[in-house]
């Protein structure tokens, strides 16, 4: 008698087998584990990201709240899920760099998976109420030196307090 070495059940060896038949008849992975039979590979050796998905649809999906999102893995943005909103992206391609914190996107006409650079403003979230006068003064500066240009050439950036 021999004892599996991959289940530790005792089996009468029929050659120099270290594996019951149990265990040499189940299909295995280059890497040792257990795939089935009709697979290249095991599911933890099997690389189906992207676009070697078959339910890839070009990186592209619907929130539930009707917004668009884009596979960005590299975005800042990014926390649990590789997307980002698509309104987004496009602002920040307008803008040439990424928003900042206190900045969000509207769209104008109200739908939401219309993103169109002409449907789109960058809205600012103000101070709130209650700030004593030197904060909200230098909160009002850095606000008008961060749109300085924008401001003059464009409707699109407004505050949200307007």
């Amino acid at each position: 008698m021999r004892v599996c070495v991959a289940c530790g059940r005792a089996f009468k060896p029929s050659s120099r087998h270290l594996r019951c038949p149990a265990c040499r008849s189940r299909d295995q992975c280059t890497c040792g584990g257990e795939k089935q039979a009709k697979s290249a590979t095991c599911a933890s050796c099997r690389s189906e990201k992207g676009a070697a998905n078959k339910n890839w649809r070009g990186g592209r999906t619907c929130h539930k709240a009707g917004y668009v999102m884009v596979y960005a893995p590299d975005h800042p943005r990014v926390r649990r899920r590789p997307y980002v909103f698509e309104h987004i992206l496009v602002m920040e391609e307008m803008l040439g760099r990424h928003l900042y914190p206190d900045e969000t996107v509207h769209h104008r006409n109200g739908m939401k998976d219309d993103n169109r650079p002409e449907n789109l403003e960058l809205w600012v979230r103000p101070q709130p109420s209650g700030i004593r006068v030197e904060d909200g003064l230098a909160w009002a500066r850095e606000i008008v030196r961060r749109y300085e240009g924008l401001g003059s050439t464009s409707n699109s950036v407004q505050t949200s307090g307007d």
